[in-house]
């Protein structure tokens, strides 16, 4: 349960007792042991996983899941999300970071989390799926059940890497929701895009260009001369990074409430948090267990920075009876909503 590798697992237990010669085993008996526990669970894993998810659900009614399966009873769709999960994004909905990974589980199975950031700037989940494709329907099929299942409604943005079948999929489902590329995805193709000595000269004017336009029409006047004086104008890709200007430059989405976020760097740091705990060896059943590891841990530190928000006042740069006594406010606030969280 604790996702610690087999030779480790040796170790530990011959220090548990007194040496390896007590153990019992061997480290191949282990090996085997894991072995054997597969081959059992082989053909039967798909269930097992549904039945867990039914006792999850037994646990707290409030628990909710969706599964579809092909004709030969392979799971092809998951979604799922807690009282927890779907509680955080009706106070943090409104801004939704999406991004898919691998390697996740043995069947290839894309997971899929919805993330979003909470009041302390730190990267929480809203729900999570598995998909068998990124596909327009896989992807229409997950946000259609995160939508039935949260309480808070769409989200007011979306941000996403340029996957074409995002784009497709989501004004399909989230008609009024603004959907944001990932400027970091982006930014990080420039150097693979243009050339390399361009690339070096003109660097930190595309970077001011993009990031200190303050309006549109700067933002056009700017990149326009910029174009020029690089003579990158017959650069296709450059071009359609321009057309696409309303979903990432800063000047064009800053109209929408997008919590401080301008890329699915997040959604990357939260994958790198989950893949601690799972890997591309998990079971679906052990992908679950590990997984809610995870989201204890999250909500660990999501508990420290609450108790830390109680026991410690705003430092102030200034001395002012008002806002010693904001100060004062906010720090009772926080300590009725820790009491009333734990």
């Amino acid at each position: 349960m604790a996702n610690i590798p087999q030779h480790q697992k040796f170790s530990f237990l011959g220090v548990q007792s007194g040496g390896i010669e007590n153990i019992g085993c061997t480290q191949r008996d282990l090996y085997n042991h894991e072995r054997d526990i597969r081959a059992d669970m082989k053909g039967h894993d798909g269930e097992m996983f549904y039945d867990y998810l039914k006792l999850e659900q037994g646990k707290n009614p409030s628990f909710t899941f969706q599964i579809e399966a092909d004709e030969e009873q392979k799971i092809t769709c998951c979604f799922w999300s807690d009282a927890t999960l779907r509680r955080a994004c009706s106070f943090f909905g409104d801004v939704v970071i999406f991004d898919t990974t691998y390697n996740t589980n043995r069947y290839g199975l894309i997971f899929s989390p919805i993330m979003g950031v909470n009041n302390h700037g730190q990267t929480i989940l809203f729900a999570c799926g598995f998909l068998n494709h990124e596909s327009v329907d896989d992807f229409v099929w997950l946000f259609n059940q995160f939508l039935a299942s949260m309480p808070g409604g769409a989200p007011k943005m979306i941000i996403t890497d340029q996957d074409p079948a995002m784009t497709k999929a989501f004004p399909l489902v989230l008609p009024n929701t603004f959907h944001g590329y990932c400027s970091w995805h982006i930014l990080m193709k420039f150097s693979e895009k243009i050339d390399a000595v361009k690339y070096s000269v003109y660097k930190s004017e595309f970077s001011a260009c993009i990031w200190k336009s303050e309006t549109p029409e700067e933002f056009d006047l700017q990149w326009k001369s910029l174009i020029k004086k690089s003579g990158l104008e017959e650069n296709k890709w450059v071009q359609d990074q321009y057309e696409l200007r309303s979903r990432w430059i800063p000047a064009y989405v800053n109209h929408v409430f997008s919590a401080d976020m301008s890329s699915s760097q997040r959604a990357e740091s939260g994958h790198a948090f989950f893949k601690k705990f799972v890997s591309k060896n998990n079971s679906l059943v052990d992908f679950m267990i590990q997984f809610d590891r995870g989201v204890v841990r999250q909500r660990h530190e999501e508990l420290m920075a609450d108790h830390k928000d109680v026991i410690e006042k705003p430092k102030l740069r200034i001395n002012h009876d008002f806002l010693e006594q904001m100060v004062d406010i906010y720090t009772n606030e926080m300590y009725y909503k820790f009491e009333a969280e734990v």
